[in-house]
């Protein structure tokens, strides 16, 4: 009787060490390109979409949260403006790979007045990237990753 809750114990313990994630899982270092969002900025608390958002000097233009679509897609998005520049910061990304993954601004999910801003160079971590000029954000409010040789829509955020 003892042995058997013992080993009882034994795969309940094994079971829950399982269940668990050291630090090094969490803080693994992810390949990524592009500029690392400013490590040193400090956000104003309480900023909403067109005020100051930060010491920097950028604007806040809206933010989003990912959501998945046929593939996992979780992570942050931020829009800020400054000095004429548009730039999308990911934060804490992470898709599934795929062969042919674009970044796209769009009206909807569905395409609707879509332009490519560029192709995804990494599949996780904080990254940044311009957006084109004949971008229109405050019409095009969808980040999606699409995957252009399939046809597939990874995962979206609206900006907001």
């Amino acid at each position: 009787m003892k042995s058997l809750i013992s080993l009882s114990l034994v795969l309940m313990l094994g079971l829950l060490a399982r269940c668990t994630t050291t630090t090094e899982e969490i803080l693994e270092p992810s390949p990524s390109t592009g500029t690392t969002p400013g490590s040193s900025t400090t956000m104003v608390v309480g900023t909403t979409p067109g005020q100051m958002a930060d010491t920097t000097g950028r604007k806040l233009l809206g933010q989003g949260t990912f959501v998945s679509n046929v593939h996992p897609t979780t992570g942050t998005i931020t829009l800020y403006e400054k000095d004429g520049k548009r730039t999308l910061e990911f934060a804490n990304f992470r898709t599934d790979g795929g062969p042919d993954l674009r970044i796209y601004l769009a009206e909807n999910t569905g395409l609707r007045n879509f332009i490519e801003v560029s192709r995804l160079s990494s599949t996780s971590g904080n990254f940044s990237v311009e957006l084109p000029t004949n971008a229109d954000p405050s019409r095009q409010r969808f980040v999606l990753i699409w995957c252009k040789a399939f046809s597939v829509l990874f995962g979206n955020a609206e900006l907001k």
